[in-house]
């Protein structure tokens, strides 16, 4: 009866992720349940990542001697896109073989944004998008489905916010240019894998699927010739499957340190950290 209920509420929270519009690949951890009922954990994670997306929308351009505003839909490259993010996270066991988390730090994001023409070649090239010290917070969930000797099956879904900041940018090729952008996202992960328990060591991998939504904001102007006055441009990268492995080190009967590597089509990301429970 408890294996049932944590795989229906696992299989609600699938259906919620992927019926919703819900970004750096954010450390998981072991696919399975970590804690007991009523235990805590507090754990401090670091992650650096990179990755490429894809993006679409309107932005307004206003022509030097021209009547009105022009809005124009354009594609657009976001490539080289990298993070680092410092977070807290904060866990609870729920039951025997389910537990929930809730994160909460800081991340930064360095990009190359280009716009793409209406005949697919590369457009105007937005530099030195360099935000920092944003908010980034996340939750998830993580259970166990089956255990056998040292060998334990599980699951974790987890849902990622991060907001880098705002960042002067530039133009290549148009040094009268001045502006800014902002890129906002949002972060799936879903994985399921074993974990293998020996000794002191907790090693796990498995296969994950990674999604990307989000808003990227551009404004600016070149003085005499024109001005962005509103963008709207939205993140839409589609799903990506990929793989992940890692490795946790028991320091004592309640610490230990992590490291873990993860891998799409479009993004990789590695993530060390430690825990401690009470």
């Amino acid at each position: 009866m408890e294996k049932k209920r944590v795989l229906l509420a696992l299989a609600v929270m699938v259906v919620g992720v992927y019926g919703s519009n819900a970004i750096a690949i954010t450390p998981m951890g072991p696919p399975r349940a970590t804690l007991q009922e009523g235990e805590t954990l507090f754990g401090l994670e670091f992650e650096h990542s990179e990755m490429d997306l894809k993006a679409f929308g309107t932005i307004k351009t206003l022509e030097q001697g021209a009547p009105s505003w022009e809005s124009d839909f354009r594609k657009y490259k976001i490539e080289n896109l990298k993070s680092n993010m410092i977070m807290g996270r904060l866990s609870a066991g729920l039951s025997e073989n389910w537990d929930f988390f809730l994160r909460l730090g800081v991340t930064d994001a360095q990009a190359d944004i280009t716009a793409i023409n209406s005949d697919d070649t590369d457009g105007d090239k937005f530099k030195d998008f360099d935000g920092s010290h944003g908010l980034a917070w996340g939750i998830g969930t993580r259970a166990t489905f089956y255990q056998e000797g040292d060998t334990t099956w599980g699951g974790i879904i987890q849902i990622t916010w991060a907001n880098p900041g705002e960042s002067d940018i530039s133009i290549d090729n148009d040094p009268t240019f001045s502006g800014d952008a902002e890129i906002k996202y949002w972060e799936v992960q879903v994985a399921v894998g074993p974990t293998i328990e020996l000794d002191t060591f907790r090693f796990y991998a498995g296969p994950f699927l990674h999604f990307v939504t989000g808003d990227l904001d551009i404004k600016g102007q070149t003085p005499g010739v024109s001005q962005f006055d509103k963008s709207d441009i939205e993140i839409r990268e589609e799903s990506q499957f990929g793989g992940y492995a890692g490795a946790q080190w028991y320091l004592g009967e309640n610490s230990s340190l992590f490291t873990e590597f993860q891998f799409t089509s479009d993004a990789w990301g590695v993530g060390v950290g430690t825990f401690w429970k009470f």
